[in-house]
C-alpha cells in the first residue's frame, strides 16, 4: 500500500471521529477526502488471505455459522466456538466473497458495499479499524410508548503481527428502548441486567443504557498449540442452544490453551464469573468465583465427533481464592472437588456429539450432568438429585438441492434444580444468567430454523415452543431458577419435569434483509415477532398476553441478541 493511502484514510478515521467539529467542516472535509481517495485502492482480496490465515475468531453469530459450516477444513473440530479463521477452506471463503464484492472504483463506493472502513495493510502484518452501529426502531403492541428503539454506537480493532500473533478490541455504548416482555428482564434483578450483554446503568425507566466491551488476543507458536486471552464468550455444541456452555451470559475474562494433535483438539481454560446479587456486594464490589473447564473434541472419523465436557466452579470460601488444585489442565475435577470440600463447589459433566449423515444432514446431540445417585438413575428417575439435560437435533445444508438453504430442527429439556447448588453463589450461572440454556431448569423447549441466503439477500425465520415450571412465590422452590437456594428436605425424594407454575411460550421471529458489506457483516433489515405467553398464575416475569412487535434497522451483525427469552 502506498504511503499516501495510509494518510489520507487516517486523516478519514478522524474526520468521522471526532464530534467536535462543527457540522459545515464535516461535509466540507468529507467531500475533500472521497475525493482524494476516489483513486486509491488496495487488494481486499489479499487482505482476506492474511485474515484466513490469521488466529482471529469468526464472530459468534448463529446465521454466520449456518452459513460457514460447509466452509470448514475437513479436520475442523467445530465443538467449542467461535471458530479460528485459519480452520476454514481458503479457497471456498474466497469463492464466496468474490461472489458478493460489487464492482466499486470510488473510495465510498469500496467501503460502504465492500471493504473494512480504515485498513494498515503492510507485509508482515496488517490492522482494520470499523465503527459499529445497530440502529433500529419498531412498534410493540404492549408497549406504552408510541415506539421502541436500540441506538448502539461502537468501533472494532483488529489485526495480525507475523504469522502467530492476532488481536481484536470491540468497545460499543447502547442506549435503547425494549419490547414490553424484554424490559422486564431489564429490571426485575437489582442491579437490573441486560441478557446476553451486562449491567444496566440507566436510573430511568424509560429507557436502558448499558456498555459493552470485548476483546483477546491468540498466539499459535506451532501448529500444535494455541493460547489466548480474552474477555469475551466461549460456546460449546453445535445446536442453536448448548446445555453445557453457551453465550447466553455477559462476557466474561478467561485464558485458554489448546492443543490440536492426530484427530483431537484439547482445550483448558480458566475464567472469573460474578455474582451480583446486593446480599453478597461488598463496599459496590461483586462476588467473585472462579471456574476451570476441559472440553476432548474428538474426530473419530470424518463424518463422527465426539466431546468430553468438565467444568468446575468455586469462590473465595475461607480465603480459598484461585485454587491452584484446579490449575492442572489433564486433572479430573470431582477428584480435586472431593478433597477441598464439595460444597464449596460445583462440578458440571457432558457429553456432545455429531454425524455427518446423508444428503447434507448433520445429526447432533448433548448430555448435560449435575449430580447423579447410580443407584437410582436407572430405577427410579424421578428422583430429585439426579439431575441432567439433554439436546437432539438434525441441520440440513443446501437443503432440497437448494444452495444456501438452511434448516433447524432441535429439542431441549433440563430437569429441576439442575446448574443450581445448594451453596448459592457456586450455581451456574454469571449476572444472573444461566452460562448454559437461557431457560435455565426445568423446562421443554423445540426450536425450528430456517435460513436462505440469495447472493446478499437473506431470509430467516426461528420458532421457539417452549414449557417451563416457574415458583409461585418465595417459599417453595420448584427448581427451575438456577439462582436459587436448593433445600432437599424441602422438595421431597420423586419430581418431574415442569413441576409447579406450569408457563409455556410459543415465540416465532421473521427477519429479512440485505448485507450491505461482506467484510464487516453491516446489514439493513426488517422483522416481525410474534410471541405468547400463557402462565397458570401470574409472576413479575411472565404474564399472560401476546406480542407483535414490528421493527427495521442497521446493525453490524457480529452477535446473537440473546433476546429469545422465556
Amino acid at each position: 500500500m502506498k504511503e499516501n493511502e495510509y494518510f489520507f484514510q487516517l486523516i478519514s478515521f478522524f474526520i468521522f471521529t471526532i464530534q467536535n467539529l462543527k457540522p459545515f467542516m464535516k461535509r466540507i472535509a468529507f467531500i475533500l477526502i472521497i475525493f482524494l481517495q476516489t483513486s486509491l485502492i488496495f487488494s481486499q482480496e489479499k487482505l482476506i488471505e492474511k485474515k484466513l490465515n490469521s488466529q482471529l475468531k469468526i464472530p459468534h453469530n448463529h446465521f454466520i455459522y449456518n452459513d460457514l459450516e460447509n466452509k470448514l477444513n475437513n479436520n475442523a473440530h467445530t465443538g467449542l466456538r467461535p471458530l479460528y479463521f485459519y480452520e476454514i477452506d481458503s479457497s471456498k471463503y474466497i469463492s464466496q466473497y468474490k461472489d458478493l464484492v460489487f464492482k466499486k472504483n470510488t473510495w465510498l463506493g469500496r467501503k460502504l458495499f465492500n471493504e473494512h472502513f480504515f485498513v494498515i495493510d503492510d507485509k508482515d502484518y496488517f490492522i482494520t479499524i470499523d465503527p459499529l452501529i445497530d440502529l433500529r426502531i419498531g412498534k410493540d403492541n404492549n408497549s406504552q410508548y408510541n415506539y421502541v428503539f436500540q441506538n448502539s454506537r461502537g468501533i472494532r480493532v483488529e489485526g495480525s503481527l507475523g504469522e502467530d500473533f492476532s488481536f481484536s478490541s470491540t468497545i460499543m455504548e447502547n442506549w435503547a428502548r425494549f419490547p414490553k416482555f424484554l424490559d422486564r428482564y431489564a429490571w426485575i434483578h437489582r442491579p437490573p441486567t441486560i441478557p446476553g450483554w451486562g449491567l444496566n446503568k440507566s436510573e430511568d425507566r424509560k429507557f436502558v443504557d448499558y456498555p459493552f466491551a470485548e476483546g483477546y488476543a491468540t498466539y499459535r507458536p506451532g501448529k500444535y498449540f494455541l493460547f489466548e486471552l480474552g474477555h469475551g464468550k466461549n460456546f460449546i455444541g453445535e445446536g442453536y442452544r448448548s446445555l453445557l456452555l453457551s453465550d447466553n451470559a455477559p462476557v466474561y475474562p478467561y485464558f485458554k490453551i489448546q492443543a490440536t494433535f492426530w484427530k483431537v483438539k484439547y482445550t483448558t481454560f480458566w475464567s472469573a464469573y460474578q455474582d451480583i446479587r446486593p446480599e453478597v456486594t461488598v463496599n459496590g464490589v461483586f462476588k467473585k468465583k472462579f471456574s476451570a473447564t476441559h472440553y476432548i473434541d474428538w474426530n473419530i472419523t470424518p463424518k463422527l465427533n465426539l466431546g468430553f465436557f468438565e467444568t468446575v466452579i468455586w469462590y473465595n470460601e475461607n480465603r480459598r481464592g484461585f485454587d491452584v488444585n484446579f490449575l492442572n489442565p489433564l486433572i479430573f475435577f470431582k477428584t480435586v472437588e472431593y478433597e477441598t470440600g464439595s460444597n464449596g463447589s460445583n462440578t458440571i459433566l457432558g457429553l456432545n456429539g455429531s454425524w455427518k449423515a446423508p444428503y447434507h444432514l448433520k445429526l447432533y446431540g448433548q448430555l448435560v450432568l449435575d449430580e447423579m445417585t447410580v443407584s437410582k438413575f436407572f430405577g427410579d428417575n424421578g428422583y430429585w438429585a439426579n439431575k441432567f439435560g439433554y439436546q437432539i437435533g438434525i441441520k440440513a445444508y443446501d437443503a432440497f438441492n437448494i444452495p444456501n438453504l438452511f434448516l433447524r430442527l432441535e429439542y431441549n429439556t433440563v430437569r429441576p434444580y439442575t446448574y443450581g447448588h445448594g451453596n448459592q453463589i457456586v450455581n451456574y450461572s454469571h449476572f444472573y444468567q444461566s452460562l448454559a440454556h437461557p431457560f435455565g431448569a426445568n423446562f421443554k423447549e423445540t426450536v425450528f430454523e430456517v435460513q436462505y441466503r440469495y447472493k446478499r439477500w437473506y431470509l430467516n425465520n426461528i420458532l421457539n415452543v417452549a414449557q417451563k415450571g416457574f415458583d409461585f412465590d418465595d417459599t417453595y422452590h420448584y427448581g427451575g431458577d438456577i439462582n436459587a437456594y436448593i433445600y432437599p428436605e424441602n422438595k421431597g425424594d420423586y419430581i418431574q419435569t415442569l413441576q409447579g407454575n406450569l408457563g409455556k411460550l410459543i415465540q416465532n421471529n421473521l427477519e429479512a434483509g440485505y448485507l450491505l458489506n461482506p467484510a464487516t457483516n453491516l446489514k439493513i433489515f426488517g422483522g416481525a415477532l410474534y410471541r405468547k405467553t400463557q402462565i397458570e398464575q401470574e409472576i413479575n416475569l411472565i404474564k399472560n398476553e401476546t406480542t407483535r412487535y414490528f421493527y427495521l434497522g442497521i446493525r453490524t451483525d457480529l452477535w446473537n441478541n440473546n433476546f429469545d427469552v422465556f
